[in-house]
C-alpha cells in the first residue's frame, strides 16, 4: 500500500462527489454534502474542516496514512462502486464501556464546545464513537452508565433517542460530526449525514466486513466514497456513466491492490483468447470479486466477447455480510 499525502486527501474533500465516513464495523459516522448545499469549508496546513447545517467533517495531517483503492461489487447483477480507505495499522481494542471525555474542546463549531462527549465504548481498533449532549436529563443517564457496556445498561438507548446528541466518530486522521437526528429503530436513516449503531455487527469486534479487501492489521481511519458510475450520491440507479468510471481511474491505479491488478491482467488476456470453459477462475474472495467487475466493466463497454464469461462466472449471488448496503 502506498502513502496517501495529505494534500490528495483534503482535494477529495472539495469534491461534493464524494461522500466519507468514519468507523468499524456495526459503528459508522458518514458526510455527506450536496453540491448546492451551503457549506463553510476551511482549508489550512495540516488541516480542513467543513460544515454544514447538517453535518462537519474535519480532516488532518497524519504520518504514514496509507491509502487503499477498489471497486466493489453491487447485488444487482451488473454494477460496481468505487472505495477508498485511508488506513493506520489497527491497534488493540478500546474500551468497550462509557467513559466521559468532559467539555467537547476540539468541537468543530465554538457553540459545541460547552457541550459534554461521553465515549460509547463500540469502537473497534483507533476508531471511537462518542455522543455530545448538553441536555441534562441525557447527561444524568450517559454518567449513570460510565463503566458499563452501554448497550447493557437498562433505558440508555430510549434516553438518547430522547435527547437526539450530536453523534461524533473520532480516529487519528480527524472527526465526524453528525447533527441530524437519530431516527427510531424502524426508521431510515436520513439523506445527507448519518450514523450507524448496530450491536450485532458491534459484538464481532472487526474494524471492516470481510468483503472490504483492507489487510488484515490495518484499519480505515478515514473511508472515502466516490459516486458510483451507476448511481447518484442518494443512491438512485441511472444508466452507466463511463466519465464517473474514469474519474476514479487514476486512484485505482496508485492506490489499488496488487491482487486486483494480477487479476484484471489475466482476465483481460484471457478474454481476448476465447477460452472460457479452460481458464482457471480466481480462488480468493477478492479475486472472484474483481473478476467478476472486470466482466462487468467491458460489458458496459460494449463487448460483446464476455457474455459467456458473464453466463458461467457472474451469476451467483454476490457474497453480502448482514449490515451492509450494496
Amino acid at each position: 500500500m502506498e502513502h496517501a499525502p495529505f494534500e490528495l486527501v483534503a482535494d477529495l474533500l472539495a469534491d461534493p462527489d464524494y461522500g466519507w465516513s468514519i468507523g468499524s464495523f456495526g459503528a459508522i459516522g458518514e458526510f455527506v454534502r450536496d453540491a448546492d448545499e451551503e457549506a463553510r469549508m476551511r482549508r489550512e496546513p495540516g488541516r480542513v474542516e467543513i460544515v454544514t447545517a447538517r453535518g462537519a467533517i474535519r480532516v488532518v495531517a497524519i504520518p504514514d496514512l496509507t491509502g487503499l483503492a477498489w471497486d466493489s461489487l453491487s447485488a444487482d447483477g451488473e454494477s460496481w462502486g468505487h472505495a477508498l480507505a485511508f488506513c493506520l495499522p489497527r491497534p488493540g481494542t478500546p474500551g468497550t464501556v462509557v467513559v466521559e471525555l468532559g467539555p467537547d474542546d476540539s468541537a468543530i463549531r465554538i457553540e459545541d464546545r460547552a457541550s459534554i462527549l461521553f465515549d460509547l465504548g463500540v469502537g473497534a481498533g483507533c476508531v471511537h464513537m462518542c455522543a455530545r449532549t448538553g441536555d441534562p436529563d441525557l447527561v444524568h443517564a450517559l454518567r449513570a452508565a460510565v463503566g458499563q457496556a452501554l448497550l447493557s445498561v437498562p433505558g440508555i438507548m430510549p434516553a438518547v433517542l430522547r435527547a437526539q446528541p450530536h453523534r461524533v466518530l473520532l480516529s487519528p486522521a480527524g472527526r465526524i460530526e453528525v447533527f441530524q437526528p437519530i431516527p427510531p429503530a424502524d426508521g431510515k436513516s436520513p439523506a445527507g449525514p448519518h450514523t450507524h449503531l448496530l450491536p450485532k455487527l458491534i459484538a464481532k469486534d472487526r474494524t471492516h466486513s470481510a468483503n472490504v479487501p483492507i489487510p488484515d492489521g490495518w484499519q480505515s481511519v478515514l473511508s472515502a466514497h466516490p459516486r458510483s458510475p451507476w448511481r447518484t450520491m442518494t443512491g438512485e440507479r441511472h444508466p452507466f456513466d463511463p466519465a464517473l468510471d474514469r474519474a476514479f481511474a487514476p486512484l485505482l491505479d496508485r492506490f489499488g491492490l496488487a491482487e486486483d491488478v494480477r487479476v484484471a491482467t489475466d482476465l483481460a488476456a484471457a478474454v481476448d483468447r476465447g477460452s472460457p470453459e479452460t481458464t482457471s477462475w480466481p480462488d480468493s474472495r477478492r479475486g472472484r470479486t474483481k473478476a467478476r467487475i472486470v466482466l462487468r466493466r467491458l460489458a458496459a463497454a460494449g463487448d460483446a466477447r464476455v457474455k459467456p464469461w458473464r453466463a458461467m462466472h457472474d451469476r451467483a449471488p454476490v457474497e453480502i455480510e448482514e449490515g451492509e448496503e450494496v
